[in-house]
């Protein structure tokens, strides 16, 4: 990976003559936080009377109400007519039918989603969530459970984590994800309470094994009825005295999130996750304490520190720029984002999300996607190549909106500002002879793949 990561940095950095200009700030923040440059975000930033303030309208904007997806999909439950045990073939062939296309369904309007949005800092924040408190369509059956747990990321996304990690242990989707729905004092299941503080909270070293044995124990009881809404059942829950992280007490489930929340390293554990997301791969030990300290007196406020992380010096340096890979759907969706390609296939693209790594609603397991550095390899980077190819040849090109490209900044040519605003950092593009080629050869440049 260091090879290729190398590669993509030094080809064509050799050539001289540098053709685009150096790409602003609100290149940098709008690439990293709001898949990709689109002319109404970049015109906002920089309108803006500052970056500062600009980051602090982008966070702080009253959130969108919720787009209302298909109906079938968001109100239905799929059930079977009878026991799944005793359907016949053609019925179970119906039934996962059904299924079937209620997650398609739930994906397209996803996918569709993003693209359409005009809050798409907001739409990657809800993306990174998903990938934080993960679940997946495949084993929760129910695409409603996973649209109302949609919903639930959503009105926490930018709110209080520590609200948000009491939700979400009561959120039907995630006690079916990590089976907690049966757990039982006589018999406590470990997975729930295994990664809410492995994945969700504290990060490994942080517990003992004795730690989740006890919230085992104060998750048991937390389950759903049989309309798959969230159902506490007292009769099966452990009320006995319980020893968690050096506290002892006759806790239950949201007593020892509290005892999680007054960890410092669940703060530590936060920021480091929305570092790999924003600003790079190797975090600063003493920044990190800063944003995680900030986060902590704000009682577990959100805002306050996504604002201080979009303006730390470690994420606005001009060295911080080109040093992340960009996921398959940041590369998707920005790029057809910045060409206002409303009307693209959305199955095609994701298929294209698929076979490169990122399953909407589906990651590969309870770790969710790794990301960073896997995110290319020899055969991805091959797939990426042909989805750009797909844009920029022939007819397809005809569908590419190049008003961003207007914007009078970034150079006296619309093949420099092309070049500044769709490249992290400068580098040389030999304008080819049409506006057309420059694109194709923009899109194609090992740098596009970066952030």
């Amino acid at each position: 990976m260091a090879t290729i990561m190398k590669s993509i940095l030094f080809f064509f950095s050799v050539q001289l003559g540098l053709f685009a200009s150096e790409p602003s700030l609100c290149i940098h923040l709008l690439n990293r936080s709001a898949f990709g440059i689109d002319k109404h975000q970049l015109t906002a930033c920089l309108k803006s009377n500052s970056y500062e303030h600009f980051v602090e309208d982008m966070v702080y904007t009253p959130k969108n109400a919720l787009e209302q997806p298909p109906v079938f999909t968001a109100n239905t439950l799929i059930k079977p007519p009878k026991n799944v045990t005793e359907l016949n073939a053609t019925e179970r062939m119906t039934f996962n039918q059904k299924r079937q296309s209620s997650h398609m369904l739930l994906k397209t309007w996803l996918f569709e989603t993003m693209l359409k949005t005009n809050n798409p800092f907001e739409e990657h924040m809800l993306l990174f969530w998903h990938n934080h408190f993960t679940s997946s369509l495949k084993k929760v059956g129910q695409a409603a459970l996973i649209y109302r747990q949609h919903e639930l990321l959503k009105e926490n996304a930018l709110g209080n984590f520590a609200a948000f990690l009491h939700d979400i242990i009561k959120d039907p989707a995630m006690l079916i994800y990590l089976d907690n729905r049966a757990s039982k004092k006589s018999h406590p299941n470990e997975n729930l309470a295994r990664e809410l503080l492995e994945l969700f909270t504290l990060g490994e070293g942080n517990y003992k094994e004795s730690d989740i044995k006890a919230l085992a124990r104060g998750l048991t009881g937390y389950g759903i009825d049989q309309n798959f809404n969230f159902r506490f059942n007292k009769n099966i829950h452990d009320q006995g005295e319980k020893t968690f992280l050096g506290k002892s007490g006759n806790f239950d489930a949201d007593e020892m999130i509290d005892i999680i929340l007054e960890q410092d390293a669940t703060s530590l554990f936060i920021v480091k996750k929305l570092w790999y997301e924003y600003i790079g791969y190797e975090p600063d030990a003493k920044e990190v304490q800063r944003l995680a300290k900030l986060l902590r007196d704000n009682h577990y406020e959100l805002k306050p520190l996504m604002v201080a992380l979009f303006t730390s010096p470690y994420f606005t340096a001009s060295s911080a720029r080109a040093t992340m890979i960009k996921s398959p759907i940041e590369l998707i969706i920005g790029t057809l984002r910045s060409f206002g390609y409303e009307d693209f296939d959305t199955q095609l693209g994701i298929q294209f999300s698929n076979r490169l790594g990122q399953n909407l609603f589906d990651p590969p397991n309870v770790k969710g996607w790794e990301g960073k550095e896997t995110w290319i390899n020899t055969n991805t980077l091959l797939i990426r190549k042909g989805f750009l190819n797909r844009l920029s040849r022939g007819d397809a090109m005809k569908h590419l909106h190049y008003d961003l490209f207007n914007l009078n900044l970034f150079g006296n040519t619309k093949e420099e500002r092309a070049a500044a605003i769709l490249l992290p950092i400068k580098v040389l593009i030999t304008p080819g002879n049409t506006f057309d080629d420059t694109v194709r050869t923009i899109l194609q440049h090992p740098l596009y793949q970066l952030k």
